[in-house]
């Protein structure tokens, strides 16, 4: 899956198009972590959750169940439901391009799924080291998107949890370790392009049809 940087970045252009005030931007920004938040990947939450639970991850594409049970808060563009969204879209958007395109790609012979996941993750996490975002999230702010959040079903977060990923983010060394390493599959300019493409294609799914 993408990484919190990338998110945030693919966030970050979207929340330009929908000119959102600095408080919806905070909301929509961090909707844009929060399906990973109760997985405790790289923070404590008070209660963890599993992938598949937080990340819709039954029957059809995650973003779809996720859509299909929030349809009137997205179509309202309601920033945290938005941007819960916008997160598994990504994550589906970039995993698919990985799998689809390793299939035929010499790379991925006889390689397990776990040897490919490993590739995956690592040009993901090394293209994250492009980008650098903060949340800045007051404690006041952190009490009512907390709130907010709690509100989809699959959710159960506090402010304290969510001044900890804003100091995670503060530390800028998420993936420092291998910002030095070169691409496996993907290169940079591929990445960039992706990124646009997802942008463009969530844009037109989700912001200019009829679901808007």
């Amino acid at each position: 899956m993408p990484s919190w940087n990338i998110h945030l970045e693919a966030g970050e252009r979207i929340a330009k198009k929908l000119r959102f005030d600095k408080t919806k931007k905070q909301e929509f920004l961090f909707g844009c972590l929060l399906p990973d938040i109760n997985n405790g990947y790289i923070n404590n939450p008070k209660i963890i959750k599993p992938h598949h639970e937080t990340h819709y991850a039954h029957d059809q594409k995650s973003s779809l169940n996720f859509y299909a049970e929030n349809k009137p808060q997205i179509d309202a563009k309601v920033p945290i439901y938005l941007g819960y969204l916008f997160h598994l879209y990504t994550d589906g958007f970039f995993n698919y391009d990985f799998y689809r395109t390793i299939k035929r790609h010499p790379l991925g012979e006889n390689k397990t799924h776990d040897e490919k996941a490993s590739i995956k993750h690592h040009d993901f996490w090394l293209y994250d080291t492009n980008f650098h975002h903060e949340l800045n999230i007051s404690r006041e702010n952190a009490e009512a998107i907390a709130d907010k959040a709690s509100k989809i079903n699959v959710i159960q977060i506090t402010a304290d949890d969510i001044l900890e990923i804003d100091a995670i983010l503060k530390r800028k060394d998420i993936n420092d370790h291998i910002k030095n390493d070169d691409y496996i599959f993907y290169s940079k300019a591929s990445l960039d392009n992706l990124m646009e493409d997802m942008i463009e294609s969530f844009t037109n799914d989700y912001l200019r049809s009829n679901h808007a």
